[in-house]
């Protein structure tokens, strides 16, 4: 039913206390606007090294952890009466370029939703990288995505 109103809100969601605050902005607007979210996880596949049993094991790991985020995505949306699409988006190079592959080949996007850092130690001191390189390339790309930053609680 929102998808018959228009374009798609898009919501990038790591897992982290600042991707969620950004998740539930894309929500609460979305509400307002009667739009669908589309909810990316991005899976970053590493190669650990020689053993192939290895490489498989982690990369579940990271498809099991990604399934329940976007789960919890989904419910959360469900709680607020928005309708919400999960989107597991797996990559070789940084979680940016799936973002961005994600933007080019979804068609018209309201808006894209990112918080200003997600996990690591330099991420919660600087904007973080995979949101700074989206906007960077989005720029770069001439995609007609304006993406809004949500600052996390406790950003200067």
């Amino acid at each position: 039913m929102a998808a018959e109103h228009g374009k798609h809100i898009v919501a990038a969601v790591d897992g982290s206390a600042p991707s969620w605050e950004a998740f539930e902005t894309a929500v609460t607007l979305a509400k307002l606007m009667n739009r669908p979210v589309d909810v990316l996880h991005v899976i970053q596949l590493v190669k650990a090294g020689y053993f192939a049993f290895i490489d498989r094991h982690l990369q579940e790991e990271h498809e099991a952890m990604a399934r329940k985020i976007l789960d919890e995505a989904v419910e959360r949306g469900k709680k607020a009466g928005v309708e919400v699409s999960p989107h597991m988006l797996t990559t070789e190079k940084d979680p940016s370029s799936a973002i961005l592959e994600y933007l080019e080949q979804a068609g018209e996007v309201k808006f894209l939703v990112m918080g200003t850092f997600g996990h690591g130690f330099v991420a919660r001191h600087l904007l973080g990288s995979v949101t700074e390189r989206v906007i960077r390339e989005v720029a770069h790309r001439g995609l007609k995505v304006p993406v809004l930053i949500v600052p996390g609680e406790g950003a200067d």
